[in-house]
């Protein structure tokens, strides 16, 4: 009766995954047409709307097909795939919960201390903490797959049971050890930003100039300017980030993290897992990951209309910054980042130029005279050179010291 009790569900499941990674994917859209110069905030929150596509279209549609088939057919879990499933939810759940928590530390570190963090490497440091995100919720994830569960009755013998307890209960308290964890810290940053946020507002009533940053100007060791960075955001922009960063992380804790808190805690403490733990801990990931895109549409800073959003996908696609046609570009050294668009001329074989660009002793210097002539000695459109005569009359001159030299050096 339970297992008919979830398989009615299972073909809603399926609808709104779907929902969900075409809303997913178009958030992503929205922000990187918004955006023509990414900063660690939109990466985080695009990083965050690509594991919900990961979790909605992996586990989750695994877990509803699955469930579809056995309704119509004799088809049953198989040891493989029920370790799939557990190892990429429970993944892609704690990287969900870490990413959240990312945005709401850099959401409060640019709040809080804003010259720290513009002067600060925020984007490096946003795709280490990603990748340390993705680490460590791979390898505790894991784990269960290869070995680290309950021995006396395996979670994917009956079934595939992938409550904490139905895993172990070494994996359970990690799990919940990491998910608290990671929700108190989301919870303590966001506080922190909104505080410092409406205390602003309440200091400008008073004096307008005083909480704002001046521009933070970079110069070099000659005190020439090099570069310069707004110390702060203007308050429009400002408000509008803080209260989208402010509702995913209450969404998430309130439609997922204390849900999944509560079934874990639940489930170990009475030794044993109900359907309405499976119904609530699907659900809860489903409703989570279709509310981000709403609440980025909700955001001016990051909603694009559909024409916005075509011209990006056709950009994207056409991949105009490369131009397969055209000639190499002599780029000069770093320091001057300045790229010559000029193609190489092309010099004739008489000139004695060949691979390696080796100097052939018999080429004379064209003069002006000679290359007014002779138009194929220079390329096509280029003008002689004024300093021609005297690089010529040089070499002549050091050509007709050489033997003197060497008539010296004898005696």
């Amino acid at each position: 009766m339970e297992d008919e009790f979830i398989n009615n569900n299972a073909l809603a499941w399926l609808v709104c995954s779907g929902v969900s990674i075409l809303a997913n994917a178009w958030g992503i859209l929205s922000v990187s047409a918004k955006q023509k110069k990414w900063k660690p905030l939109e990466f985080l929150i695009c990083t965050l709307a690509g594991t919900h596509i990961l979790n909605m279209g992996i586990p989750i549609t695994m877990y509803s097909v699955i469930q579809l088939r056995r309704q119509n057919s004799s088809y049953e879990w198989n040891e493989g795939l029920c370790k799939v499933f557990v190892s990429t939810f429970y993944t892609l759940t704690l990287v969900t919960c870490f990413s959240v928590t990312s945005l709401s530390y850099h959401r409060m570190w640019m709040v809080r201390w804003p010259v720290n963090y513009r002067l600060s490497n925020t984007k490096k440091q946003a795709v280490h903490t990603v990748m340390g995100i993705w680490m460590v919720s791979f390898i505790l994830s894991t784990l269960p797959a290869v070995g680290w569960h309950d021995t006396n009755e395996r979670f994917y013998t009956h079934d595939c049971r992938f409550i904490v307890k139905e895993i172990g209960l070494g994996f359970g308290v990690c799990f919940l050890l990491l998910i608290g964890g990671s929700v108190a810290m989301g919870v303590i940053c966001i506080g922190i930003a909104l505080f410092q946020t409406f205390s602003i507002q309440t200091g400008q009533n008073v004096d307008k100039n005083k909480f704002n940053v001046p521009t933070i100007v970079v110069e070099d060791a000659q005190g020439k300017r090099r570069s310069s960075i707004d110390g702060s955001e203007p308050v429009k922009t400002s408000l509008q980030i803080t209260y989208l960063i402010s509702g995913i992380v209450f969404i998430y804790d309130f439609l997922t993290g204390f849900p999944i808190l509560v079934v874990s805690f639940a489930s170990l403490k009475y030794d044993r897992s109900y359907s309405w733990m499976v119904l609530c801990v699907l659900w809860c990931s489903i409703a989570q990951s279709i509310l981000l895109p709403m609440f980025l549409w909700a955001c001016d800073r990051y909603r694009a209309d559909v024409k916005m959003v075509w011209e990006k996908c056709v950009a994207i696609m056409s991949n105009d910054d490369v131009d397969e046609g055209a000639p190499y570009k002599k780029i000069l050294p770093r320091r001057n980042r300045h790229v010559d668009h000029r193609s190489d001329p092309l010099l004739p074989p008489s000139l004695g130029l060949y691979g390696g660009h080796h100097w052939d002793p018999s080429l004379q210097l064209a003069t002006p005279r000679e290359a007014e002539k002779q138009p194929g000695l220079l390329p096509r459109g280029e003008r002689p050179l004024p300093q021609a005569e005297e690089v010529r009359g040089q070499c002549a001159l050091s050509q007709a010291a050489a033997p003197r030299r060497a008539l010296r050096g004898g005696l």
